[in-house]
C-alpha cells in the first residue's frame, strides 16, 4: 500500500505535461532571455536604479530639505508566472522529492489541514500569525483553490516585504549603525527593491558596482559594511552570493576546499581599484567646531559623516600578493592580475579589461549573477529552500563546493534551473515552492545533527519561531492588522546630511550645519523622532515601547530587546541568527513586558476577550488567535475543570502563549 501511495504520487506528477516545457523555455508571456539581451540590460543598469536614491540637495531648497520621508514606492503587485507555469514548476518540484523518496523506501508525509496550513503560510511569507479573523475567512472558505489564492495575497502584502526585508538583513549583515555612519538610504534601498520585486541577480549587481557616498547612493551600504578591508568583504560576498566557505583562502590554500590563495587573490583584484573609505569625521569637526561652544565638532561630525564614507574607483588596480606568500606560482608581494574561472561544463565568458580598472567590479558582478553561473542561481535557492523547510538540500549553507553533497542533488539542481527559469525573481521562486505538496505536507521531528544532511523532505522540519516572527505574532495579538500601518523610515536623515562641504568654505558650512541643528536635524540616530513617521502616522506606544514590526526597529534591536534575547542576529556574521531556547527567554515569556503588552486594556486581544460572552465562546477566540483552531474535545474538558477550579480567561491565555505550540512553525 505505501508503495502504491508514492507510485500514484509520481503518477500525477508525471501527468502533467506542462513540467518539462517550463524548465525547457522562459515564461510564454516574455521575451527569451538571450546573451545579447544581457549585454544590452549591462549598458542600461545606470537608467534603471531608481530615481530615489538621488538626494535633495541643499542648493535646491530654501535652508533645508523639506521634513518627512520621500513618498513610499508603490508596491510591484504583478505576478510574471501564469498559474498553469507555477502548478507545473510546483509538480516538478514535488516529482523530484517523490523520486528520492521512492529510492529510500520513504513515504511522503500527509498533506496539512486548513488549520495548520494557514498559520504556518502567514508565518513563512508575511512574518506573524494570522489574525483571528483572517484564520477564520480562510477556514470557511469553500473554494477549492484557497491555498493557491492566500499563498498570491500574502506574497504582495506589506507583511511580505517586511519579513523578507529581516531575512536579508540578516543574510546581509546589515546595521542602522556602524562606526560613524548611519545606514538608513541604504536600509530604504533594500526595501524599496523587494517592495518593487526587482531581480536577485539585479540587486547583487547594484551593490557590487555601486559608487558613491552613503548619502547619495543606497546600494553603497553592501561595500561599506566592510571599510578597508576588501579581503574579509570578498570573503563574506562570495559566501553570501556563491556559498562559498573560502576565509581559509585569504591566508593559504584552503586545507578542506578546493580554493588556492592565489584564486582568492585574483577575484579580490577585481576589487583592487576600489577604494572603500570610512574617514573618521571628528577630525573635520575638529577644524569647524566655533570656540564659543555654539557648534561643536560632534555637531559638525553628525553632518558630514556621510559624505566620508564613500565608495570611489582609483586609477588604477594596487591590489598585490602578500610579502608571506608560501606557494612558488608567483613572487611574494607582485601585483595580482584578476582572474575569473568557470565551474561545471556551463560556457561563461565574461571579457575582462584589465587596462580599465573602472570596469573591473562591472567584471566581477556580471560573472557572479550570469545565468550561466551554477553556483550563484543555486546559493540564493538552497537558502529559501531552508527558510521554508528548516534544512537546505545541502547542508551547510555555506559550502556548496560539492553539490554531489546535497541529500538531494538531482532536486538541488532543479531548484537552480527554476531560479533562472524565473529570472531570478525571488517571489515567483517562492510561489513555486508555497505551491508544492512538499511544502504543504505535515511537518516532520526535527532529525539529529547527524541525520540533517540526508533528510530527503517528505516535508518540512518542526521549527521554532525566528525572534522576528515571534515578535510580529505578538504585535499582531496586540494591534492586528493595524500593526502594518506604522512604518519607520529614517532615510529623510541621510537627504539632510547630504552637501558638497568640502567645496564649501568653513563660514557656509557652519551656517548648514547651524541651521540643521537649530532644526533638530542632529538627532541621535536610534530615537525615532516625529519626521520618521510614515505618511505621519505616528506609531503606538505601550509601555514604553514603540509597537513596530522587527523591520521598522533600529537594526539589530539594541541588546536587551525582546528581539536580541529571542535570538536576533548581532548581523557580525552571515545568518547569525539563532532558534535556541535559554531559560531567560522563558522567563520573559512567563513574566516579561510582552505579557504586559497582551494583557493591556488597549490591546485588540484584551477588547475581544471582553467581548467574548460566555467562557467557552472565549475559549474558542484564545485557540483560533494563538493557533488558528478550535480546542479538541480533550483540551475542552481539561479547560473545564480548571474553570471549575477558578481559572480565568487571563490564565488561559498566559497558557496558550507560554505553550510549545504556539511558538513553533508546524
Amino acid at each position: 500500500m505505501k508503495h502504491l501511495f508514492i507510485s500514484i504520487l509520481i503518477l500525477l506528477c508525471y501527468s502533467n505535461f506542462g513540467v518539462v516545457g517550463f524548465l525547457s523555455a522562459e515564461p510564454s508571456n516574455a521575451k527569451k532571455r538571450t546573451e545579447t539581451k544581457r549585454k544590452e540590460k549591462k549598458k542600461n543598469r545606470e537608467a534603471r536604479e531608481p530615481k530615489k536614491d538621488v538626494p535633495v540637495s541643499f542648493q535646491q531648497v530654501d535652508g533645508l530639505a523639506p521634513k518627512g520621508n520621500p513618498p513610499q514606492i508603490e508596491p510591484n503587485k504583478k505576478f510574471r508566472m501564469s498559474e498553469d507555469q507555477i502548478k507545473s514548476a510546483s509538480l516538478w518540484v514535488d516529482r523530484t522529492v517523490g523520486n528520492a523518496l521512492i529510492k529510500k523506501g520513504i513515504q511522503p508525509n500527509k498533506q496539512t489541514d486548513d488549520f495548520v496550513f494557514v498559520r504556518r503560510v502567514y508565518l513563512d511569507v508575511a512574518g506573524r500569525i494570522p489574525t483571528d479573523v483572517e484564520a477564520r475567512d480562510f477556514l470557511n472558505d469553500k473554494d477549492p483553490e484557497k491555498r493557491r489564492k492566500l499563498v498570491d495575497q500574502l506574497l504582495v502584502s506589506d507583511g511580505y516585504r517586511s519579513h523578507l526585508f529581516n531575512w536579508m538583513a540578516d543574510l546581509l549583515r546589515h546595521r542602522g549603525k556602524l562606526r560613524r555612519s548611519n545606514f538608513n538610504h541604504y536600509e530604504r534601498w533594500l526595501k524599496d527593491q523587494i517592495a518593487q520585486n526587482s531581480p536577485w541577480d539585479e540587486m547583487v549587481y547594484a551593490m557590487l558596482t555601486a559608487e558613491g557616498t552613503l548619502a547619495n547612493s543606497g546600494p553603497t551600504g553592501y561595500l561599506l559594511r566592510d571599510p578597508g578591508m576588501p579581503l574579509d568583504n570578498l570573503s563574506n560576498t562570495l559566501n553570501i552570493f556563491l556559498s562559498a566557505n573560502v576565509s581559509c583562502a585569504q591566508c593559504h590554500d584552503h586545507p578542506l576546499a578546493d580554493w588556492t590563495q592565489r584564486e582568492f587573490y585574483e577575484l579580490a583584484a577585481f576589487f583592487g581599484a576600489t577604494d572603500v573609505s570610512d574617514r573618521d569625521p571628528r577630525k573635520v569637526g575638529n577644524k569647524l567646531k566655533l570656540p564659543d561652544g555654539s557648534l561643536s565638532k560632534q555637531d559638525v561630525a553628525s553632518a558630514v559623516a556621510q559624505n566620508l564614507a564613500r565608495v570611489h574607483t582609483k586609477s588604477s588596480q594596487t591590489l598585490k600578493f602578500p610579502d608571506d606568500y608560501a606557494y612558488s606560482d608567483v613572487e611574494p608581494g607582485s601585483p595580482v592580475d584578476p582572474l575569473l574561472f568557470i565551474w561545471g561544463d556551463e560556457e561563461l565568458t565574461v571579457e575582462v579589461d584589465e587596462t580599465d580598472p573602472g570596469k573591473l567590479r562591472e567584471n566581477f558582478a556580471e560573472w557572479l549573477t550570469h545565468k550561466k553561473n551554477p553556483r550563484f542561481a543555486i546559493a540564493i535557492a538552497n537558502r529559501l529552500w531552508k527558510r521554508f523547510f528548516g534544512l537546505g538540500v545541502q547542508e551547510p549553507l555555506e559550502d556548496l563546493d560539492d553539490l554531489t553533497k546535497a541529500s538531494n542533488p538531482e532536486l538541488l539542481q532543479l531548484l537552480g534551473k527554476v531560479m533562472v527559469a524565473a529570472d531570478f525573481d525571488l517571489r515567483e521562486f517562492q510561489r513555486v515552492i508555497l505551491n508544492s505538496k512538499a511544502y504543504q505536507a505535515v511537518s516532520s521531528v526535527t532529525p539529529s545533527s547527524g541525520d540533517s544532511e540526508n533528510y530527503l523532505f517528505p516535508g518540512p522540519i518542526l521549527r521554532r519561531m525566528s525572534a522576528e516572527q515571534a515578535w510580529d505574532s505578538i504585535l499582531a495579538l496586540v494591534l492586528g492588522t493595524s500593526l502594518d500601518d506604522y512604518k519607520v523610515d529614517r532615510s529623510n536623515r541621510v537627504t539632510r546630511y547630504d552637501f558638497p562641504y568640502e567645496q564649501m568654505n568653513p563660514d557656509e558650512v557652519r551656517e548648514k550645519v547651524l541651521l540643521m541643528k537649530k532644526n533638530g536635524y542632529l538627532k541621535s540616530n536610534q530615537r525615532i523622532v516625529e519626521a520618521d513617521f510614515v505618511d505621519g502616522k505616528r506609531p503606538i506606544k505601550m509601555n514604553d515601547e514603540f509597537l513596530l514590526r522587527a523591520s521598522e526597529l533600529s537594526q539589530p534591536a539594541p541588546d536587551n530587546h525582546f528581539l536580541r534575547m529571542f535570538g536576533q542576529s548581532s548581523r557580525d556574521l552571515v545568518n547569525d541568527s539563532s532558534v535556541e531556547g535559554s531559560i531567560p527567554q522563558s522567563l520573559m515569556l512567563m513574566n516579561g513586558g510582552v505579557q504586559n503588552l497582551l494583557y493591556d486594556r488597549e490591546a485588540r486581544l484584551s477588547k475581544m476577550l471582553k467581548r467574548s460572552g460566555d467562557f467557552k465562546s472565549a475559549v474558542q477566540f484564545l485557540f483560533l488567535s494563538f493557533f488558528c483552531r478550535p480546542p479538541t474535545p480533550d483540551e475542552m474538558n481539561t479547560i473545564e475543570q480548571a474553570i471549575a477550579e477558578g481559572m480565568k480567561k487571563e490564565d488561559l491565555t498566559w497558557a496558550l502563549f507560554n505553550s510549545t505550540e504556539f511558538l513553533f512553525v508546524q
